[in-house]
């Protein structure tokens, strides 16, 4: 196993790494649209769509690998039927006709919009 890290990412406040890389597949811990500099989240729901994709990004290419890959995205987001809409559209320009498999749930007393682990 090896344990992927990049500062283009925010890093976890605990001992839980950005990502891993087992057996040819790359597990990327539960992100969250933040800034990896302040760490602060956008109040605009876009801005921290975005900033997620990003962080997500910068993550897979440490990796060595890139949004192509992902197969599937499980995502928790503190309004689902408020903030879907404008996160399927983010989705859509991000993941364009190659779109991995996802699961999305509410978590309402979340501090971020969405979060989202990947594989």
């Amino acid at each position: 196993m090896r344990v992927i890290h990049t500062d283009d990412a925010p890093a976890h406040t605990g001992p839980v790494p950005q990502a891993v890389e087992a057996g040819g597949w790359i597990h990327v811990s539960a992100l969250f649209g933040a800034d990896p500099r302040g760490r602060a989240i956008p109040e605009d729901a876009r801005a921290e769509a975005e900033q997620l994709f990003d962080n997500l990004a910068a993550i897979l290419a440490a990796a060595g690998a890139g949004i192509a890959d992902v197969v599937r995205v499980g995502i928790v987001m503190r309004d689902l039927q408020r903030d879907r809409p404008l996160f399927n559209q983010v989705w859509a320009e991000r993941f364009g006709d190659r779109r991995p498999a996802r699961s999305a749930i509410s978590r309402r007393r979340s501090g971020a919009r969405g979060r989202t682990p990947a594989s």
